[in-house]
């Protein structure tokens, strides 16, 4: 079984979900449910995040360690799989920081970066300590989703020709976990972006302020077309539809699996029980490390969602469909979730 340690103690760490839930949405929920992953340790700088986080979980995780920061975790020893769920501008120096401490796989809390520059630098490291890095676009990881996956590749509905998603918000921080969803049906092969949207606030120095979508589409080198739409479609947000040339799909965490063959008559599914998108994401990072396929969302799957949500953002501050990858590695965007 391998070790875990959660470095940020916020929401998507530990407070979205709780012990007794079948499924909690959080990281040190999805661990306790796996069997295949247990958590030794975990770090905040406030000592009240940490306080919060005992008096919820830590019944659940007798002789867990606390730490008040990220280098006396690492310094204990890194564990096998270390998740790092700061807040988004912290992520550069933290990811470099795991990094070299060596642990065996990063779990990274979307957005990844807050410039293409920050990933590539953090990327390249990592690929020199053959540490493979996986970004939680959670929801990708939904039992159902996956498998309505699997079913297209095999040829449910035919030859895939347009994706459309639905969610907006900003494009780094929200809308990414749509943008992963269509590519997880179109191909994660995006050619170029054009993209509408708007700028609201404002953003410390050194940062420009994260844009909001309204639409985005983007192109594909198989030939599809992917189309994001800035807010909730005719069943809320976190879907998309899958058009094929033999019929359609609907996907999305928050709504039942559906398929419909070219004459609009539904299909019938067998759906895998209910898990929860974490421990599906833990329990393929231990897959991986022993033998198996790189787990979803990781490497080069995570930076081309990156690289559409920046070519996105480029493609609303300059008015011009913009090619992936983007040549504006330097820009530098308040990703804050």
């Amino acid at each position: 079984m391998y070790t875990v340690g959660v470095i940020g103690l916020g929401n998507i760490a530990a407070m979205y979900g709780k012990p007794r839930e079948h499924t909690p949405y959080c990281h040190v929920g999805g661990v306790r449910k796996s069997g295949k992953v247990r958590l030794v340790a975990v770090a905040d700088r406030l000592e009240l995040a940490r306080e919060v986080f005992r008096e919820r979980w830590g019944e659940a995780f007798p002789g867990l360690a606390y730490y008040d920061g990220s280098a006396s975790l690492l310094a204990a020893g890194p564990p096998d799989i270390v998740a790092v769920c700061v807040r988004g501008p912290q992520h550069y120096k933290t990811m470099l920081e795991v990094i070299a401490a060596g642990p065996k796989a990063i779990f990274l809390e979307k957005p990844p970066s807050c410039s293409l520059a920050e990933m590539d630098e953090m990327m390249a490291v990592a690929r020199a300590k053959g540490i493979p890095v996986t970004v939680s676009y959670s929801r990708h990881w939904a039992p159902h989703i996956l498998r309505l996956q699997q079913l297209v590749r095999e040829g449910l509905i035919g030859e895939v020709r347009t994706v459309v998603g639905y969610t907006g918000g900003s494009f780094l921080s929200f809308a990414s976990h749509v943008t992963d969803l269509i590519c997880q049906f179109a191909g994660y092969c995006p050619t170029s972006v054009y993209a509408r949207g708007r700028v609201e606030g404002e953003a410390p120095e050194g940062y420009e302020p994260e844009p909001l979508l309204d639409s985005m589409l983007i192109e594909f080198a198989n030939g599809v077309h992917g189309m994001q739409v800035g807010n909730d479609g005719e069943h809320g947000g976190f879907y998309c539809d899958v058009l094929g040339s033999a019929g359609m799909v609907r996907a999305g965490m928050y709504i039942p699996p559906a398929a419909f063959d070219k004459d609009k008559r539904p299909l019938e599914l067998e759906m895998p029980p209910p898990a929860g998108v974490f421990t599906v994401g833990y329990d393929q990072i231990a897959d991986h490390l022993d033998g198996g396929p790189l787990p979803h969302c990781t490497d080069a799957d995570f930076i081309t969602v990156n690289e559409i949500g920046f070519a996105g953002i480029e493609s609303v501050l300059t008015g011009r469909p913009v090619r992936v990858p983007n040549r504006n590695r330097a820009r530098r965007i308040y990703a804050n979730g």
